[in-house]
Formats: structure tokens, sequence, C-alpha cells
């Protein structure tokens, strides 16, 4: 019971991402912790201790199955949050400057080069087709990841951009604004204003991934919700939009790890 407050129980147990109760260790791990503090059950995930389901006492366990497969959409997205968050706190290593650049989803790769000179800041510039020049003061670290990031946004711009645009006439489905950035933990987003934020990393993904987030931003144009409306919606579109949806998940893993240094937003 290492990390439980007193007077409180802990019992491990096992589920499928079907939300199926066996002792399997390819399963997700949880445990379940009776509190006397507690009034009703709640699901907990922390870096700590992982997936916890805390009940009051007298609760009957076996219900708890049930409970985590209701939930189990959101147990994967918080496991995964909680992963994500603990590669971010692990020691990064030396920063090095790639020196070829995939970017599968317009099916485009780039060598770059680098040049130090005078120049006061540091900035990429496309040389001839498949061929990148970083220069300026590139013993800077911090600049030359800013310079790249700058790039990949306008290249986001340029290009996963009007795809947006493209699904978008085709769907019916109309936003008011679109921005491209950088972010940390979210493929995309949708405000209520009907604005949506790219992030520029896509690049990085198969162009049917990227599909899929767009159609998946554009459908919360009418659900800004998750519920059985906005996935039937999505289905409409995408019949095989669980896949997808399991893929894009976890497209984090395959991004290369110069890409999680520095953010910047830029609007279109």
């Amino acid at each position: 019971m290492k990390g439980c407050l007193a007077n409180e129980t802990v019992f491990p147990g096992w589920i499928d991402q079907y939300g199926v109760n066996l002792m399997n260790k390819d399963l997700f791990q949880y445990q379940i912790r009776v509190s006397p503090k507690a009034k009703n059950s709640r699901l907990k995930v922390t870096f700590q201790h992982g997936l916890e389901v805390v009940i009051p006492r007298g609760y009957d366990q076996r219900r708890v199955p049930g409970l985590l497969s209701r939930n189990k959409e959101w147990i994967k997205a918080a496991l995964e949050r909680v992963e994500l968050n603990r590669k971010l706190f692990e020691p990064e290593p030396e920063w090095q400057l790639p020196t070829d650049i995939s970017l599968p989803a317009i099916g485009q790769k780039w060598h770059l080069e680098s040049r130090e000179s005078n120049y006061a800041s540091v900035c990429v510039r496309e040389v001839t087709p498949g061929r990148l020049l970083i220069f300026g003061k590139i013993g800077n670290d911090k600049a030359c990841m800013k310079a790249l990031h700058r790039w990949l946004i306008r290249r986001a711009k340029d290009s996963i951009v009007p795809i947006l645009e493209k699904i978008s006439a085709r769907t019916g489905l109309h936003f008011n604004r679109v921005s491209v950035r950088a972010q940390r933990t979210r493929w995309a987003s949708c405000s209520q204003k009907r604005s949506i934020s790219i992030n520029a990393k896509l690049l990085f993904l198969e162009p049917d991934l990227v599909e899929y987030c767009m159609v998946h931003e554009l459908c919360h144009v009418e659900h800004m919700n998750h519920s059985k409306n906005f996935w039937s919606l999505v289905q409409h579109y995408v019949p095989n939009y669980r896949d997808q949806d399991r893929r894009l998940r976890d497209a984090w893993k395959t991004l290369p790890r110069w890409m999680h240094y520095v953010n910047i937003r830029a609007s279109v």
C-alpha cells in the first residue's frame, strides 16, 4: 500500500481497451483504493500511481469493470497524457541540428545544411527542392530551434491548411478561422467560435491521419463535445475512425526528438 493514505485499502487489477477485466500483463493496470473520505466512485490518473479507482467504503467492487468500460476512452487519453508528461521531465539529450527532415503528410524530404554567418538572427531558407539552408548564429541552439519551427509552421500553412479547406468544402462543415501552432499535447482543436488550431507537427504524420484529424475537428463545428452524435458524424465521413483515432493517439511516439523543444504560434 505504498503511497496510500492511512486507513485506505488498495486492490490491484487489469483492464483491456474494451473494458474487459482480465489478468494479463499487456493490459491496462489499475488499482482500487477504498477511501473513508470518498462519497462517490471516481477515476484518477497520476504519474506516481497510474490509474486508480477511488471508491467509498461499502461500494460493490463488482461494479468497477463496468465503470472502467464506460470511461475507457478517457482512461486511454489520461494515461497517454501522463506518459507524455513523464517523457517531458526526463533528462533531455544534447541539442543537435537534424541533417534530414521527412514530412510524410505532404510527401517531402529535406536535407538540412548549416552555415555560420554574422547575420543577426537564425533563418531557414528553401534553397532548392529538397534542400534547406539554416544560417546565422547557428551556435545559438534556441535560435536554431525557433527557426526550424517557424519554417515548419510556414510549411503547414502552405500545405495542411489547404487540406482543411478542401475537406471543409467537401463536407459542408465550415469554420471561421484557422491558426497554425506547434502544441505539445494536441494535434488540433476547435473553439466555440469555430476557430480551428492546427499543429504543425501534423506534417510528420501519414496523409490519411492528417485527413482524419481535419475531419475530427470540422465535426466539432457541429458538436462541441464527444457525444454519440459527434462520433456518428465522424463515422459518416471516416468509417474506420476508431482505427484512425487509435493511430493518431500513438503518433506522438513517431515525432523526432528535436520537435519537442520550442513551441511557437503563428496565425493564418
